[in-house]
C-alpha cells in the first residue's frame, strides 16, 4: 500500500486560518480547508464536521458541516451512514480527542467495519480522519477522502496531532469569544496581553500575563510564531509546525488582531480547556494527567500547552503520585472516576 503524502508545508497555512475570530463556525471551517487545498486534493475531495460526543455516551452530534475539492455535496451523510454502519462505539472511538488514522487502519480491529463503510460511502476506499477536539468532546473533523488504501507513519501522525493541537486550541477560542461575555475587559476580547508585531514587545498586560516571567515567555512564542509563518513555513515545514506551539504556557492563544484603524496587534488570549474537577491537583498536573489519560505522549503534551518536556513529566510524576497510582490504564481509570471527560470514550 502506498504510504501517506501529507503535504506538509499546507498545514501551516491551516494553522494560520485556524486563528481567525470572524463569522460562524461553518465558514471558519471552509477557510481553514480553503487554504489547504492541497491537503484536500491528494485524495477525493475533504469534508470538516464540527462535532459533539455526549460524555454520557451516545451517538456522535454533527453541528455543521462543510465540503472542500472533489468531495460530493451529500458526502457528510454518506459518511455518517458509513460510521453508523459499523455501530456507535466505533463512531465514537473514531472521534477521540487526538486521533489520526485512515480507516482502514482503525477499523482493522473492527471485523466487517470497513467492507460496511465503503458500502455506504461508495465514493472512496478509504479516508484519513484528523480528530481535532477537547477532552469534553467538542470540535472539529477533517476528514480526506482516499480513493485507495493508505497509511499513516509515526511522523506523519504526529505531525497531523500537532496540526489537532491547533485546530482544537482555535475552535475552542473561538467559542469562547463567541459566546462568552467579556464584559468590561480592559483589553480587546479579554485579552490578557497585547503584542506589538514589528518588536513582539508587550505593550499592555493584564493579570497573570504581568506575573513572573509571563512576558518573556509570551514574547518568545510570538517569535516562533512569526519564524514558523515566514519563509520557514515553505523551506521547512516541519520545523515551522514544531516551532509554532499551540498554546503559550498551557494557558494564552495567540492571534493577530486588528484595531478600527486597521493597524495589526498580537493578542494574547486566555484559552485553558474545562477540564473539570482538580481533586487536589493543580492546575498544570490536571491538564497533563488528562491528555496523558487520553494516551497523549509527553512530547505532544509539550507542544500542546507550550511548556518544556520536564514540565510535562514532573506534572504527571507528581499528579501520578497524588492519586496513588503508577500505570497510565490506572490514570485513565482514576480520571475516568471524577471527570465527566472520561465517561464511555
Amino acid at each position: 500500500m502506498r504510504r501517506l503524502d501529507p503535504f506538509k508545508s499546507a498545514t501551516i497555512d491551516m494553522v494560520e486560518a485556524s486563528y481567525d475570530l470572524e463569522g460562524p463556525d461553518v465558514d471558519w471551517c471552509s477557510r481553514v480547508l480553503s487554504v489547504g487545498g492541497s491537503v484536500c486534493e491528494q485524495g477525493r475531495g475533504a469534508v470538516g464536521l464540527i462535532f459533539e460526543r455526549p460524555p454520557e455516551g451516545g451517538n456522535v452530534r454533527v453541528r455543521s458541516w462543510v465540503v472542500a475539492g472533489a468531495a460530493p455535496e451529500d458526502a457528510p451523510m454518506r459518511l455518517n451512514r458509513g460510521f453508523l454502519a459499523g455501530g456507535a462505539n466505533v463512531t465514537r472511538a473514531a472521534t477521540r480527542p487526538g486521533i489520526v488514522t485512515t480507516v482502514s487502519e482503525f477499523t482493522a480491529a473492527y471485523p466487517g467495519a470497513l467492507q460496511k463503510w465503503q458500502s455506504e460511502v461508495g465514493f472512496a476506499k478509504d479516508g484519513l480522519g484528523i480528530s481535532a477536539a477537547d477532552p469534553c468532546g467538542t470540535g472539529v473533523i477533517i476528514f480526506v477522502l482516499l480513493p485507495e488504501a493508505r497509511t499513516v507513519g509515526s511522523d506523519e501522525r504526529h505531525h497531523w496531532q500537532m496540526l489537532c493541537s491547533h485546530l482544537a486550541s482555535a475552535h475552542r477560542m473561538r467559542r469562547a469569544v463567541t459566546n462568552g461575555d467579556v464584559g468590561e475587559a480592559a483589553l480587546p476580547h479579554a485579552a490578557e496581553a497585547i503584542l506589538d508585531p514589528r518588536t513582539f514587545q508587550v505593550t499592555d498586560a493584564v493579570g497573570k500575563a504581568k506575573q513572573g516571567q509571563a512576558v518573556e515567555k509570551l514574547r518568545d512564542a510570538a517569535v516562533r510564531g512569526d519564524r514558523a509563518r515566514g519563509r520557514m513555513r515553505k523551506d521547512a515545514p516541519d520545523e515551522a509546525l514544531r516551532t509554532w506551539w499551540a498554546m503559550m504556557h498551557g494557558r494564552w492563544s495567540l492571534l493577530d488582531w486588528f484595531d478600527s484603524d486597521q493597524r495589526r496587534y498580537v493578542l494574547a488570549i486566555p484559552n485553558r480547556p474545562d477540564l473539570g474537577d482538580p481533586r487536589g491537583l493543580t492546575e498544570r498536573e490536571l491538564e497533563v494527567a488528562t491528555y496523558a489519560a487520553l494516551g497523549e505522549s509527553g512530547k505532544l503534551i509539550s507542544y500542546r500547552l507550550g511548556v518544556s518536556k520536564s514540565t510535562v513529566s514532573n506534572a504527571l510524576n507528581a499528579a501520578m503520585r497524588k492519586l496513588g497510582i503508577k500505570t497510565q490504564p490506572q490514570l485513565a481509570e482514576k480520571m475516568r472516576g471524577f471527570t465527566k471527560h472520561f465517561a464511555k470514550n
